[in-house]
């Protein structure tokens, strides 16, 4: 089932749990070809490289210092602190916990910060492993749930295989049209996901907070 938030006693999926619903053949055929063990593996060390980093991207946002023993991620981390100062006029909001009452749907969006000569904030996600296009589908339902005025959404790649390399990638289609395709997969994530969440898969929100 994945993640999913309480709130008032009332359990809403998260973003990411819902947009699983999305068939990945190219996983798929990755996992094919080294087998599920050493692609379990990989996927844990992934997982823990993305936290790392968007534990340092979050100290960053708030002034706060950060390090790293890795030298890798040390890298990115600087690469991170540079895009900050040449990219970032205001921090809005950081790890910001946004959820949708009407369609029942939550997550936690990295960043929302306005970039230097936009007159309105952007919503950012960071990434350190390929950036699909279901990311910005994500981020069209943050935008749906935020209270702020977004101007943009942006994907903010860091790449682990270049660790000094950041791109920054705004949203190829339109708002209306990303958030009707997440919409559809919310349908269907409903249609196939009938059972309850185990206690493990359950975050409780205090106040919606």
């Amino acid at each position: 089932m994945g993640r999913h938030y309480e709130v008032d006693g009332k359990l809403y999926p998260s973003v990411t749990t819902i947009l699983s619903i999305i068939r990945k053949p190219y996983l798929e055929r990755w996992r094919g070809e080294i087998g599920n063990d050493d692609a379990d593996f990989i996927m844990e060390e992934a997982g823990e490289l993305g936290s790392e980093v968007h534990n340092i991207a979050e100290a960053i946002s708030r002034g706060d210092k950060w390090g790293a023993t890795d030298p890798a991620i040390q890298v990115m981390g600087a690469a991170l602190e540079e895009w900050f100062a040449a990219n970032v006029e205001q921090v809005i909001a950081t790890e910001q916990f946004v959820f949708d009452p009407l369609y029942c749907y939550a997550g936690r969006l990295d960043l929302i910060a306005i970039i230097k000569g936009d007159p309105r904030p952007s919503i950012i996600d960071f990434k350190t492993g390929g950036v699909w296009p279901e990311a910005f589908l994500q981020l069209a339902a943050y935008k749906h749930a935020c209270q702020e005025d977004i101007l943009r959404r942006v994907v903010l790649h860091i790449d682990k295989k270049n660790p000094g390399k950041i791109t920054a990638k705004d949203a190829p289609n339109d708002f209306e049209t990303d958030w009707r395709m997440f919409l559809y997969c919310l349908e269907l994530f409903r249609y196939f996901n009938k059972s309850e969440p185990r206690k493990s898969q359950i975050i409780k929100i205090k106040g919606g907070k």
